[in-house]
């Protein structure tokens, strides 16, 4: 298990360099064709390749966007099965027009470690107050 647990976090990874980067199509291809995700900033919940692409592409557009993770919250879960979990909380920085935000938000991320496209589950809510 000790292998796949530390691929969890190598994912985690590449997904906050995508979203740091802008690289959004890398992160987009790291969700499943078949990808549920429930995101931090929409009332909604987007389960196709396409809508994944657009929510990454509408938080990110005309702003500047960074992740920190807050590595001691993280927990890894799983068996000896290719499906594995990760969470914990990260947060976004968020500038807008010389104005900075940060939100707190806790992840899930279930994980189907022999796949290419390895997310299938990816849920984000803000930290209550």
């Amino acid at each position: 298990m000790s292998d796949k647990v530390s691929e969890l976090r190598k994912v985690l990874d590449q997904w906050i360099e995508g979203v740091n980067s802008r690289d959004l199509g890398g992160v987009g291809r790291l969700y499943g064709e078949s990808a549920v995700l429930v995101p931090t900033f929409a009332g909604r919940i987007f389960d196709t390749e396409e809508t994944i692409a657009a929510y990454f592409i509408h938080i990110t557009d005309g702003r500047e966007v960074e992740v920190l993770l807050r590595d001691e919250t993280v927990r890894e879960q799983g068996d000896s099965g290719s499906h594995q979990v990760i969470s914990g909380v990260y947060d976004w920085l968020i500038n807008e027009q010389g104005e900075e935000k940060r939100f707190g938000a806790r992840f899930t991320f279930v994980m189907d470690m022999d796949a290419a496209r390895p997310i299938l589950h990816h849920h984000s809510s803000l930290l209550p107050d």
